[in-house]
């Protein structure tokens, strides 16, 4: 397998304009009255130093820290005000001499539910030509018990191309930068036989590419094209961080074709054979996309925008099911039904079929459903709406089904619209959640919009989080 490693500065424009004389800031994580900040440092230099400042005009400096180089290190500076914002700056020195200097990286400081990956502020444009929000996280729990998190990096309009990846080998506790991959936006973490892959699109509604990895994301292949590239104007594929379903010996995602600007997107599915080359794109096979109708048994009234960011389930039939948001937040009713639709197993490049409209809390927005062999059931994390604002994301339940179509409500698991929170709905989100089962426990991922971010939807975290004995 060819591969490239992943942080070359010489194959990422990005990471260009992150470095300079090659110290590197790859992780900021803030907390209660703290910074964590992890950097990468490819100068020979004697010592590192890490200084906080203020956005004042001239700026003061709040402290400074300096420790031994290494090629990679982290600094935890404290303390520091809650709710502050502030710019940290990291030099290289040697012989007492500044040799190479970070990008100037924002941050605001305060309590943060969860573990912290990663943090981008949002008036930081050091990733400015992919985007500065840290958006579609993706988990995956290796076979050594190590966890893999990625998220790309969006802005509306934005080139909406780079896709970072940290990893924790102590259960969530903490986390460090591995790898980067580019151009990489929408991406899903899975493994088949024992290698790492990692599917997305170039860009948004760019092509659908696969990376591979045999040294558990460290270094990545270059990207192969399953499906080619459209537009925002024309449509193209379009797809969050799904979960890959193996299934009778063949590996199905869901992915989706069109755009906003077009009114919507129709939704179907890509699948190989485990026993195929996946790096081959003639191994793959489309099915066809399926568009919403008004038509279909219980359909809400009016001009819903279509299905996205499908499930693909093995049903209790043994066959394979799609089970969709379902964007009708302008129908009546305007919340709490997905769609369902069937694929032909025996035929993989057929057109889906509709199924079932179900009931279905949480519809509005991304959500991952997963099979727990242990119990029989499916589980799902899901923003189930408890007010009147249809775009509400502040509240984060469990929910669960033995069959895939009658839900019902397991936990609740953030709540921030009853917790007398300073920020309201419309600045804070807990969405495009992931998860893994990990022994008795879920381990979650969540796009969090949280103290300070531009909005609810342009998230500034993401945080991970643990379900303790999910099954009771």
């Amino acid at each position: 397998m060819e591969t490239k490693q992943a942080i070359a500065p010489e194959n990422n424009p990005t990471m260009v304009s992150a470095a300079y004389g090659g110290l590197s800031v790859v992780r900021l994580a803030p907390g209660d009255q703290q910074l964590t900040a992890d950097y990468t440092l490819s100068a020979e230099a004697e010592r590192v130093r890490a200084t906080v400042l203020t956005l004042d005009t001239p700026p003061r400096v709040v402290l400074a820290v300096e420790q031994p180089a290494a090629a990679a290190g982290s600094f935890t500076l404290a303390p520091l005000w809650n709710r502050t914002d502030y710019r940290l700056r990291m030099t290289a020195l040697k012989n007492g001499q500044e040799i190479a200097v970070s990008a100037n990286r924002l941050f605001r400081t305060g309590p943060i539910p969860g573990v912290v990956v990663n943090y981008i502020h949002p008036e930081d444009y050091t990733f400015n030509s992919s985007g500065r929000s840290p958006a579609s996280p993706s988990i995956l729990r290796l076979s050594n018990g190590s966890l893999l998190v990625s998220h790309d990096i969006f802005w509306g309009g934005g080139g909406q191309n780079l896709t970072h990846l940290y990893r924790s080998d102590d259960g969530g506790v903490s986390w460090y930068f591995v790898s980067e991959l580019y151009p990489c936006f929408w991406a899903s973490l899975f493994t088949s036989k024992g290698v790492l892959y990692a599917m997305g699109t170039s860009c948004e509604y760019g092509a659908l590419n696969l990376f591979c990895s045999t040294d558990e994301g460290v270094s990545w292949s270059k990207p192969m094209a399953i499906l080619p590239a459209g537009s925002r104007e024309t449509g193209g594929p379009h797809k969050g961080p799904m979960p890959v379903l193996e299934h009778e010996g063949r590996l199905w995602t869901g992915i989706d074709f069109g755009s906003w600007k077009l009114g919507g997107h129709a939704s179907g599915a890509v699948s190989a054979a485990v026993d195929d080359d996946l790096m081959n794109a003639a191994s793959w096979s489309c099915t066809g996309f399926t568009a919403a109708q008004p038509d279909w048994p219980d359909a809400p009234k009016g001009n819903a925008h279509g299905t996205l960011e499908g499930n693909l389930v093995a049903g209790p039939d043994g066959e394979v099911y799609n089970i969709l948001r379902y964007q009708h937040d302008n129908c009546v009713p305007a919340y709490g039904k997905a769609v369902v639709l069937r694929m032909d197993k025996a035929h993989p490049d057929s057109q889906p079929v509709f199924h079932k409209i179900i009931d279905f809390p949480g519809n509005l927005t991304k959500f991952s459903v997963r099979f727990d062999s242990v119990t029989k059931r499916y589980y799902a994390l899901v923003n189930n709406i408890t007010g009147s604002n249809m775009k509400q994301r502040n509240v984060l339940s469990l929910i669960s089904s033995q069959d895939m179509l009658h839900w019902t409500l397991q936990r609740g698991i953030l709540n921030y619209e009853d917790n007398n929170y300073w920020e309201d709905s419309t600045q804070v989100g807990f969405q495009y959640v992931d998860f893994t089962f990990d022994g008795e426990d879920i381990v979650l991922v969540s796009r969090s919009a949280i103290n300070g971010a531009y909005n609810y939807h342009n998230a500034n975290h993401v945080t991970v989080h643990r379900i303790r004995q999910y099954r009771l």
